[in-house]
């Protein structure tokens, strides 16, 4: 595989990224541009979506809950 010369579009390099943040989201749009013009299907997303565990309640309102139970 060679390696392409990515240019840095000047509103990248406007925003004061570090130049290689700069060069791995320019070839980032640079694929996703050819991506686009041969037609290929939109892949999968890659994010992994976690869902938040439930939440307990708190451990004050735990003891609380635990002396109105006993009467005290």
């Amino acid at each position: 595989m060679t390696t392409r010369f990515t240019p840095i579009p000047a509103w990248l390099r406007r925003r004061g990224y570090s130049p290689r943040a700069m060069l791995a989201i320019a070839s980032a749009v640079e694929r996703s541009a050819r991506r686009r013009e041969t037609g290929a299907p939109e892949p999968e997303s890659r994010c992994q979506i976690i869902p938040f565990p439930t939440r307990t309640a708190a451990p004050a309102l735990r003891e609380t809950a635990g002396l109105r139970q006993a009467g005290a």
